[in-house]
């Protein structure tokens, strides 16, 4: 049964109303949650549907799995593994987000920087989770906007995407330097990451929102792997004379090559992350 064909039906207790989105290996719905699985009877809820039943789907059950051992209100929620026999599908219960994704933020706003009331929040949002990680010592590896979800009118963040998540101790060491190359630190380039590489995208994130740039950026992929590994980028305050102060610090700190150097989480930002 095609994936369209669930419009207006309902999927074990859950009322099919409209599709969120579709993608090589999923469908998106949102639906009317009628049992309250969520939390809130009739409220709404995302069902996601493997394309492929058979291989994509268990990469995607590994990932619905780890999310559902997660607790943090930045982490998208994974309310519960379903299976229709009606359908003879699975599927995966999980928060609906509403909102545009930090890359289309980024890109509306050109090459110029985001209001810094704007960057601060969202970079404490980033921070937190990556707190969260450190501690489980959970490595992400592949930070970048397009994974961040900004809630409708909320301002509130949140992390969707985790095909490359898993705790450090349980990497496939065949997939150690898989990422988005424009925001992976040198180590993961060697194939060595540890929760701290997440903390580099955060910083290279940070410092696109500070400047509309890229700190490492070359059309050939060997420049930017060189660039990355040896080269320091463009001072933020040449490029955003007005960039606030603790932000570039931070920025600075996240971007350190040195482990050791690393941002450690110190900066209390207050109300800024709610």
């Amino acid at each position: 049964m095609q994936p369209q064909t669930f419009l207006n039906q309902k999927l074990n207790e859950f009322g099919v109303k409209y599709q969120l989105g579709k993608g090589a290996y999923a469908t998106v719905y949102a639906a009317e949650d009628l049992e309250g699985i969520s939390g809130k009877v009739n409220g709404l809820v995302a069902l996601k549907i493997p394309t492929d039943q058979d291989k994509s789907y268990k990469k995607q059950l590994a990932e619905a799995e780890f999310l559902m051992e997660l607790d943090h209100p930045n982490v998208v929620k994974v309310y519960s593994i379903e299976y229709s026999r009606l359908h003879n599908i699975f599927f995966f219960v999980m928060q609906i987000l509403e909102g545009k994704n930090l890359e289309e933020i980024i890109d509306l706003a050109g090459f110029t920087p985001l209001p810094p009331k704007n960057t601060e929040r969202i970079i404490s949002q980033i921070l937190s989770i990556f707190k969260y990680f450190d501690e489980k010592n959970i490595c992400h590896r592949d930070i970048k906007p397009a994974n961040f979800i900004i809630h409708n009118g909320t301002g509130h963040l949140t992390l969707t995407d985790f095909g490359f998540a898993n705790y450090q101790d349980k990497l496939d060491p065949k997939s150690l330097r898989a990422g988005t190359l424009y925001y992976m630190p040198p180590e993961q380039l060697d194939g060595n990451p540890t929760p701290k590489a997440d903390v580099w995208g955060a910083g290279v994130i940070l410092y696109r929102m500070l400047t509309g740039r890229l700190p490492f950026n070359a059309p050939v992929e060997s420049e930017l792997i060189r660039l990355i590994r040896e080269e320091e980028p463009q001072p933020i305050k040449e490029l955003n004379p007005n960039a606030p102060d603790h932000l570039v610090e931070i920025c600075d700190l996240c971007l350190k090559r040195d482990l050791d150097e690393r941002y450690e989480f110190t900066y209390d930002f207050g109300n800024s992350a709610n």
